[in-house]
């Protein structure tokens, strides 16, 4: 009997300790040739602001209009403001010819900022990533609202549809840089 209580007991145990934490990140960004600045421009992708429910290390669901749950066990590996200022830099560097990327603003630097409104899943099986990007030599700021259907259940589909909005709105991003040069 007393090997039963102990078993138990240690089944109990076991069954009350909190699970395991998953971290993410977002998919790798392609790796470019750098451009000689001399021969470039200069492109510094701001800091990214995101809206404050994002600033938490758990990733985000969006379960009706109104109620958003962050996850206690699904955390981002990095926060996530510097993990879309790396991706957006090297992204936006990649599909641009005429930029090279600085980790520091001059003033004959192109900025670009970002602002998120929305970058979480939603109980329909998409992500969705929403908000405003402004081109220092454009007037003027541009919305964005994409939306990724999951193509799996989980939070590692969710990530993976994330990082396809990130490449999207890098696309956008480029095009506005194109249309500006």
């Amino acid at each position: 009997m007393r090997h039963i209580t102990a078993a138990l007991l240690l089944l109990l145990t076991g069954c009350a300790s909190q699970p395991a934490s998953n971290y993410y990140q977002l998919p790798a960004a392609p790796v470019t040739q750098a451009s000689s600045v001399a021969e470039a421009g200069s492109l510094y992708i701001e800091p990214v602001q995101v809206a404050s429910y994002l600033n938490g290390r758990g990733l985000v669901l969006q379960l009706s209009d109104v109620e958003l749950v962050t996850a206690r066990q699904h955390l981002w590996a990095e926060a996530l403001d510097q993990q879309l200022q790396r991706q957006l830099r090297d992204r936006v560097v990649a599909q641009t010819s005429g930029y090279a990327a600085v980790l520091q603003a001059r003033p004959d630097t192109v900025r670009v900022s970002v602002q998120l409104d929305q970058f979480h899943g939603l109980a329909d099986g998409h992500a969705i990533v929403s908000g405003r990007f402004a081109v220092s030599t454009q007037p003027g700021s541009q919305p964005f609202n994409i939306r990724i259907a999951l193509t799996n259940d989980g939070y590692p589909a969710l990530v993976q549809a994330l990082g396809q909005a990130v490449q999207q709105l890098s696309q956008q991003i480029a095009r506005q840089l194109t249309d500006a040069a």
